[in-house]
């Protein structure tokens, strides 16, 4: 049985990569394009779990880029010898009060990314075309800055199908399926690889445009407005048809950007998905054995458990 996540009143975006964030390079480059764009998008608090309690402040580069780290002062060498994982959650003030949250880790036991999340206001956004117009061009810098495999932009009011995990709503599953298509949604180099360049450009949609290595998919001209359940079918159909018709046979119906309908359940059969290099977010140092063992702490009680 498909979940159905519960309204909410914000635009959401999503980024998951391979391009490794375990380098104080990944958190400066993070950290100032946030202030570049102004008090909007400059969090209020911080913190790596909730609530949040510390105080953002940018004068402080040094303490915020630690909070990357989840406050452990490790050096580059320690970053690339050594499983570690972190999350930061910050949020900003009214009327925006974007949100965000960045995960990463140096190691996986199973495909798993990189990830930066924002979501901010959606009556902020409707409230002024140019709201919404930074935000797109905001999320578009953050495209060519970490380099995704897949990237989206999507009404969060709407209810979406996720994972279920019969404890929490996770992302897609992106070594299972291709997740739906969303308003906007920004395909990396391996999705480019598989559906092919000019199939993507050509897509019956609103829009299509290369952006750095990536490529983008507009549904509608607004985020706004309700996707059509025959438009969606239409850019779905047209992907399908794209494949090759024996691997298609192989495959049988409804074997990419499925489920869109939040009605239907979210099937843990592997259906078309690319390859997707995973190892480049390991730590360089990291031999095999440890970058296969699961249940790694995060940094800050590793970090506790030293003192």
């Amino acid at each position: 049985m498909a979940l159905i996540t519960p309204a909410k009143q914000e635009i959401d975006f999503c980024l998951r990569t391979t391009k490794p964030f375990h380098n104080r390079k990944s958190a400066q480059d993070f950290f100032r394009l946030i202030d570049a764009y102004g008090p909007n998008y400059r969090p209020l608090k911080y913190g790596n779990c909730e609530p949040m309690k510390q105080i953002f402040n940018d004068k402080k580069e040094d303490e915020i880029i630690l909070s990357w780290f989840e406050g452990a002062d490790l050096s580059q060498e320690e970053l690339e010898s050594r499983p570690c994982n972190a999350q930061l959650i910050m949020k900003g003030r009214p009327p925006g009060k974007i949100g965000y949250y960045i995960g990463w880790r140096n190691w996986a036991n199973s495909v798993l990314f990189n990830m930066i999340s924002v979501n901010i206001s959606k009556p902020f956004l409707k409230k002024d075309a140019r709201n919404m117009a930074q935000f797109v061009h905001f999320c578009d810098d953050l495209i060519r800055l970490f380099s995704p495999v897949h990237a989206e932009i999507y009404d969060y009011t709407s209810s979406i199908p996720c994972t279920n995990t019969k404890s929490a709503f996770i992302p897609d599953r992106l070594d299972i399926r291709c997740p739906a298509l969303k308003w906007r949604t920004y395909f990396g180099p391996p999705y480019i690889k598989m559906l092919g360049r000019d199939t993507i450009l050509n897509a019956p949609c609103w829009k299509t445009e290369e952006l750095g290595d990536s490529i983008v998919l507009q549904l509608t001209e607004t985020v706004y407005e309700d996707i059509s359940p025959v438009l969606r079918q239409e850019v779905v159909d047209y992907f399908e048809e794209s494949i090759d018709p024996q691997l298609r046979t192989e495959l049988g119906t409804g074997f990419i950007f499925r489920p869109f309908d939040a009605s239907q359940s979210y099937s843990k059969a592997k259906k078309l998905v690319p390859e997707f290099q995973i190892q480049e977010l390991f730590g360089k140092n990291l031999d095999e054995a440890t970058v296969i063992e699961a249940g790694k702490p995060h940094l800050s009680s590793e970090e506790k458990r030293k003192k």
